[in-house]
């Protein structure tokens, strides 16, 4: 076994290097450092950084930092060092990071067929994409002695692009005010036609992890409502006319809707976290466009 002498230089050497880090978290939290000693264990703790000798037991020293820990261990008198990750004290959800989908709508009937008056706003959806950035997260745990449930509330930013093709303009009509496509003069072709909006979108998620006992590896499912504010929207539409590329870009009112509603699902298991949106509130103001009602479908690519 290594000698007391040898563990207590050990334990000195560890205090020099955890003191700039003890030093830096006093000075941010005003925690006071606490250092104890009893029965041949040693101890300098404060706000989370944590330094422990103990001369009785196989595992001699240990640093947490967090969620980590190093562990300095006296396998048959050679000394190894191993490195642990400890399991979170609270419930964390999943909705922080960037996510990246594809975008549609259906109508009442929830049918992606549209009806005629509505032709002009059928969708190329290959290229309908929808980005996030998915910047706040606030975690509430609904248990106390596990960590595996609870609510999620968030905020993020969305940008909706909604790629059409179809030679129209989208053009509100001068005496109903509907929203209505309005067709391209000939000898126009059409390269690119879309809608474009952006959102902060607010959900309010209730998520189950599973298995409890394992926090590093759970599959997790989450549903809820989410409601949106528009921050902006544009339409843009790229085509050719006389062997000349022409681009045109409008911000006129086209009777987007200011404010959407709907439904949240999110699974995921370690790297592979999919998401899916269905609105309640239709793409256009009522009774101001096709009653169309928006989803999306994507995954998430990184997570805070």
């Amino acid at each position: 076994m290594i000698n007391k002498r040898g563990l207590k230089i050990s334990f000195m050497f560890l205090l020099l290097l955890a003191l700039p880090l003890v030093a830096q978290e006093k000075e941010r939290t005003k925690t006071v450092v606490k250092l104890e000693e009893s029965k041949g264990k040693s101890v300098i703790s404060t706000s989370g950084v944590r330094v422990e000798v103990d001369e009785l037991s196989d595992t001699l020293t240990t640093i947490t930092l967090g969620t980590r820990r190093l562990e300095i261990i006296d396998d048959y008198n050679r000394p190894k060092v191993k490195m642990v990750r400890l399991p979170r004290e609270k419930f964390k959800g999943h909705w922080a990071g960037c996510e990246i989908g594809f975008n549609g709508y259906m109508t009442s009937g929830f049918s992606s067929d549209l009806p005629n008056d509505a032709l002009f706003m059928d969708l190329n959806s290959s290229k309908s994409v929808q980005f996030s950035i998915n910047f706040l997260q606030y975690n509430i745990s609904l248990q106390q002695q596990k960590n595996n449930i609870g609510l999620v509330l968030g905020a993020g930013l969305s940008f909706y692009n909604y790629r059409t093709d179809q030679p129209y303009y989208f053009k509100r009509h001068p005496d109903t005010g509907m929203t209505v496509g309005e067709p391209l003069p000939e000898g126009r072709k059409v390269e690119k036609n879309k809608i474009t909006s952006t959102f902060v979108n607010i959900p309010l998620l209730f998520e189950w992890q599973v298995p409890a006992a394992e926090p590093f590896h759970r599959f997790y499912v989450s549903a809820g409502p989410y409601c949106g504010f528009k921050l902006g929207g544009h339409t843009k539409m790229v085509y050719k006319a006389a062997g000349e590329r022409i681009k045109d870009k409008s911000k006129d009112n086209i009777n987007l809707t200011p404010f959407q509603y709907g439904a949240m699902v999110r699974i995921g298991y370690r790297f592979i976290n999919l998401y899916a949106t269905y609105n309640f509130s239709t793409f256009y103001t009522n009774n101001r466009g096709p009653e169309l009602y928006p989803f999306s479908i994507g995954l998430s690519l990184i997570q805070f």
